[in-house]
């Protein structure tokens, strides 16, 4: 049987190894009002510092958690919770207009792309009007359940994700973090995909990781982008290739019938009535947008870090 005594096992190592655990979760939950820092205090730029936290932190939760059993188990729990009582109360949350958005296109049809919505929604009390085009791949907005508010759907995606990733107390911690919670409680659309990517890529053979990686590129554009790079670094030609061509399918319907509008909106990401790309500035500090590095170096972390290491040794023969 597994205790939370140290190497030792003696009362005050044990002690000393719970109370670490302790700050180890203290230190987790430290990173909301980082992310928070991204809407009211420091802008966009604190996702940076919410990130590499959330590395540091998962580096002293992962070897932990195999003495400590339930150290992920609490890590996990509290971040749902957290996430539950923001959906439950809107305690932190109004983040995004995303769970309003991106269920809204749902009967468009060949007009997905063409036909904007206009609509009211709150955000931390505030009123806001949005008029916008939809600007991701045609089937994330049919993956809801009609009726459902969709932050239900996003916490939802991220706790499977969580789940299926627990083989790996690594992945499971960065991915469990309470920010990334947070973010799913909020409808960020992104969960949905990155379940996806956790069913298809994630280092554990099932026979349906096909079907969730070709579900995975009819999502939203950077899933595709990891799809095709992770192949790429694998140097599996045929299977980026064919990333391209199914994302390609996908979009045929629309292209034949306005390839203009699939231009502005897919390629572009412009919701607006223009089509015009956003800047750089504003695609690599978008919050959201870093779940995604966040994601790929927490599931591949082991081939990251032995390749860093050749990097390393490489650099040091040079010397």
């Amino acid at each position: 049987m597994t205790t939370g005594a140290g190497p030792g096992g003696s009362p005050a190592e044990g002690k000393r190894f719970v109370r670490g655990n302790v700050a180890l979760l203290l230190a987790a939950f430290g990173t909301v009002p980082l992310l928070l820092g991204t809407v009211f205090w420091w802008g966009t730029l604190a996702i940076l510092p919410t990130v590499g936290v959330t590395f540091l932190i998962a580096g002293w939760i992962a070897p932990r958690a195999i003495r400590a059993p339930w150290l992920l188990p609490a890590l996990f729990g509290g971040a749902l919770a957290l996430g539950v009582l923001s959906v439950l109360t809107g305690f932190l949350n109004g983040l995004s207009d995303e769970p309003y958005a991106t269920p809204a296109f749902a009967h468009a049809g060949l007009a997905l792309y063409t036909r904007p919505v206009s609509f009211d929604y709150a955000n931390y009390g505030h009123p806001h009007h949005l008029f916008t085009y939809y600007v991701y791949l045609p089937l994330l907005t049919y993956a809801q359940v009609p009726g459902l508010d969709y932050r239900w759907i996003s916490l939802a995606a991220w706790a499977g994700s969580v789940a299926w990733l627990g083989r790996d107390p690594y992945a499971s911690a960065a991915v469990g973090m309470p920010w990334i919670a947070l973010l799913a409680a909020n409808g960020q659309n992104d969960f949905v995909p990155l379940l996806a990517l956790s069913l298809a890529l994630a280092p554990r053979h099932w026979r349906g990781a096909y079907v969730a990686e070709v579900f995975a590129l009819a999502l939203k554009q950077l899933a595709n982008v990891v799809v095709f790079f992770y192949h790429v670094f694998r140097k599996e030609w045929t299977r980026a290739l064919l990333a391209i061509v199914v994302t390609l399918a996908f979009l045929a319907p629309f292209l034949l019938t306005n390839a203009g509008a699939v231009y502005c909106r897919v390629a572009l990401a412009d919701p607006g009535g223009g089509c015009t790309s956003a800047s750089a500035s504003f695609l690599l500090l978008k919050r959201n947008y870093w779940l995604y590095p966040t994601w790929a170096l927490a599931v591949f972390h082991a081939p990251v870090a032995s390749a860093l290491r050749r990097l390393r040794g490489r650099w040091r023969g040079r010397g």
